[in-house]
């Protein structure tokens, strides 16, 4: 979900992402006059209110612009930590200047179609620009009847992924999501955006693994857990050859599907062209129930559930939103 997304992009994030899920959910109103709007509550609305009334092509070739002029120029400390991270990870993209500059243009696009696609993204699932890569895969461990953790990686435009599931397992999702942002046009569209899209929210605190085992214990539960979040100001996942944390969520994962018996499953979104995405599904992964794990059971598992978005996101590192953050 769109509130969990890292950080690195404030001026983007404050221009465009606070317009995510403004589309009238049933019961919510759009947001209206508030005393005493400051400027850029005015500018929030202004700017949603023109996003959301272009076609969803036209907004996305917009925040790709954005990316570049918002995001990319303004955030030279991000630029070159993306950059140093695509000459370690991916040197074939760093042989030469112009295909470094290339994977840099295509990553920062991204970023900025990502947040200007918040706007319509309630189009973009009506006009069926996401497909699935495997829906069959997909249908048949959501109809499993046992738990199901939805892994994900920040990749394409992940939100697409949300909408997916609600529709093919309405009721039963429940995702970890970021508190609501403190300017009120901003905590308006949140609940919005939360509320068209038919999910349960589990705001990150101290008990939201509490909250969101018991939500995998409910009949038919299903969590959706970001692979990639960010530990200590660095992305947790893929490894990359790195000690892998006890504390990061793919090691949480792996402990509530034990403990519950849930299935894995790791998906990741990836853009097509334009505003076209096609969510892949991944091999599910399948534990034995067990309430404790020894420590090198526990980590084992970890590794495997790493080894799958390993492959993928180098693949599509240019679209990866972890790139911004992450650290060798």
């Amino acid at each position: 979900p769109g509130a969990c997304l890292p950080a690195g992009c404030d001026r983007i994030r404050e221009s465009v992402l606070v317009f995510a899920g403004m589309a009238a959910a049933p019961h919510l109103a759009e947001p209206g006059p508030i005393s005493g709007m400051s400027l850029a509550e005015l500018r929030d609305i202004g700017l949603y209110r023109t996003m959301r009334s272009l076609p969803v092509p036209l907004v996305s070739r917009i925040g790709a612009s954005l990316g570049q002029i918002l995001g990319r120029r303004t955030h030279p400390e991000a630029a070159a930590r993306a950059a140093a991270t695509i000459r370690g990870l991916r040197p074939d993209l760093a042989r030469d200047p112009r295909t470094l500059e290339a994977a840099q243009t295509r990553l920062w696009a991204n970023v900025g179609r990502v947040y200007a696609e918040f706007c319509v993204l309630d189009k973009i699932v009506r006009e069926r620009r996401a497909s699935i890569g495997d829906p069959e895969t997909l249908d048949a461990v959501l109809a499993d009847g046992r738990p199901v953790i939805v892994a994900f990686a920040h990749l394409g435009n992940w939100e697409t992924i949300t909408s997916q599931i609600v529709d093919r397992a309405p009721g039963r999702l429940a995702a970890l999501a970021n508190p609501v942002p403190r300017n009120r046009v901003q905590a308006h569209i949140a609940a919005l955006q939360r509320g068209r899209q038919g999910f349960t929210v589990m705001t990150i605190d101290g008990n939201v693994w509490r909250r969101a085992m018991r939500h995998l214990e409910q009949p038919g539960g299903i969590l959706m857990v970001a692979a990639d979040e960010q530990v200590e100001g660095r992305v947790s996942a893929p490894s990359f050859g790195r000690a892998l944390d006890s504390r990061v969520n793919l090691a949480k994962i792996v402990r509530m599907a034990a403990r519950t018996g849930a299935i894995i499953l790791p998906l990741y979104s990836e853009r097509l062209s334009g505003a076209r995405f096609a969510t892949q599904v991944l091999p599910p992964l399948e534990f034995a129930r067990k309430l404790k794990l020894s420590p090198e059971e526990h980590l084992q598992r970890v590794a495997r559930l790493d080894a799958l978005f390993g492959p993928v996101v180098l693949r599509l590192i240019d679209q990866w939103f972890g790139l911004i953050e992450y650290r060798l």
